[in-house]
């Protein structure tokens, strides 16, 4: 169950404000000087941030998916959360 795992904290880091932070260290570093410098950066990291998001959750489905296969969609909530847990 490493897959629904690694899926998970994928899927959490692509939320992170990541864009941000790396746009005020830059700024305080003078490495990014113009707001077109600024705009290009934030669309590069949030673009990597939907893709690492996209694997997360192609991981993580196929988990879900194979235990609804298994045991039906009203129970994979359950255990999904019971495989990331005791897994």
């Amino acid at each position: 169950m490493a897959k629904l795992r690694v899926g998970i904290i994928l899927i959490l880091v692509s939320w992170l404000p990541i864009a941000q932070v790396a746009l005020v260290i830059a700024h305080d570093h003078h490495h990014l000087t113009s707001q077109h410098a600024s705009d290009t950066f934030r669309l590069i990291i949030w673009g990597i941030q939907i893709l690492i998001g996209f694997v997360g959750l192609w991981l993580a489905g196929r988990v879900a998916i194979k235990t609804a296969k298994q045991d039906g969609w009203k129970h994979t909530p359950a255990n999904i959360w019971k495989l990331f847990w005791k897994s």
